[in-house]
């Protein structure tokens, strides 16, 4: 009967969605003990919320640099068959 008053005094104190939620997670770690219930709640009660870290968007135009830039310059190919051929007097 102890443990019973204890859950309610826990769901006086914590309400009845945060204690149902520690105590599934309790029961999947087959944790049966209330005081160590209790103190999963005192411990994610004390716990700010672990917010994301706001993600810092940096403007891709900025660094961005146009296509030319990167471009090799291409010269016509050269073949050596056509440099020898038509015109040479020597």
């Amino acid at each position: 009967m102890r443990r019973v008053y204890a859950l309610l005094g826990l769901v006086r104190r914590y309400g009845a969605a945060r204690v149902t939620e520690a105590g599934a997670a309790a029961l999947a770690a087959d944790l049966i003990d209330v005081r160590r219930l209790q103190r999963m709640l005192e411990l994610a009660s004390t716990t700010p919320p672990a917010s994301t870290p706001s993600a810092r968007v940096l403007s891709l135009a900025r660094y961005l640099r146009p296509a030319s830039q990167y471009a090799l310059p291409l010269r016509p190919a050269v073949h050596p068959s056509s440099e020898g051929e038509g015109g040479e007097s020597e």
